[in-house]
């Protein structure tokens, strides 16, 4: 997915506070401990506010359902994950388990629904943080290497991506907040959810198919979180 996260104008300190609080939402459970009311997709900001939980809890179901989106298939005895996760250092469950923590903060940093950061993630890069976009864009939300990601090392640094190689959460802390600052700044600016998906593709608020795609994979996530038997269902 090439997204072109053209980086919005800055907004009154007094519009954001006034409408920021609308957008966190953490959209389930530990799943394993309580039960949830799975909800229909939200088209807004208001929709996304439904369900709120504490932090802690939505990471670890984000957690077990990005472990189910990068398995290709399981038994009692063996998982396999698709290739970019299971040959990551420390195995595919450290990455997940970093992956999942850094959602967590920079959605709770900027007011937003983790499981609609993680959706992005997924949709844009398979949760490759090594995926490359046609025009340079990088890391697990696609930086554009002339917005959203101009100030970010790991967008502008070949020297430096080969370092995070070795790391197991590939330094991708600073591209997930600055995907999840861009994605606010969006929501903020467009109103709804899905015309902010819209902006944070290509620029312009509007609803489009790739606002519809998040949206299908951020409740596939859910899904996926409450799931309690073997998942093959694998990134695409």
């Amino acid at each position: 997915m090439t997204a072109y996260h053209a980086a919005p104008g800055e907004h009154g300190s007094r519009r954001w506070k006034s409408r920021r609080g609308l957008f966190y939402a953490t959209a389930t459970s530990a799943l394993a401990l309580v039960s949830v009311v799975m909800p229909t997709p939200p088209s807004s900001a208001q929709e996304i506010e439904q369900n709120s939980i504490e932090p802690d809890a939505s990471v670890i179901a984000l957690e077990r359902a990005l472990d189910r989106r990068m398995t290709v298939w399981r038994t009692e005895r063996r998982v396999v994950y698709v290739r970019h996760c299971r040959t990551a250092r420390g195995g595919c469950p450290s990455r997940v388990n970093a992956f999942a923590r850094m959602i967590g903060d920079a959605s709770k940093e900027h007011t937003i629904d983790p499981f609609l950061l993680a959706a992005v993630a997924v949709r844009e890069s398979g949760m490759n943080p090594l995926a490359a976009g046609a025009i340079g864009e990088r890391g697990i939300v696609q930086l554009h290497p002339r917005g959203a990601g101009a100030r970010i090392r790991f967008v502008q640094s070949e020297a430096y991506r080969r370092y995070c190689e070795r790391q197991p959460g590939v330094c991708q802390d600073e591209v997930l907040e600055a995907g999840a600052r861009l994605l606010a700044r969006s929501i903020n600016r467009c109103g709804t959810v899905r015309d902010a998906l819209g902006a944070y593709n290509r620029g312009e608020c509007g609803e489009t198919d790739y606002s519809n795609r998040v949206m299908s994979e951020r409740q596939h996530l859910l899904r996926l979180a409450k799931s309690e038997g073997p998942e093959l269902d694998t990134v695409n």
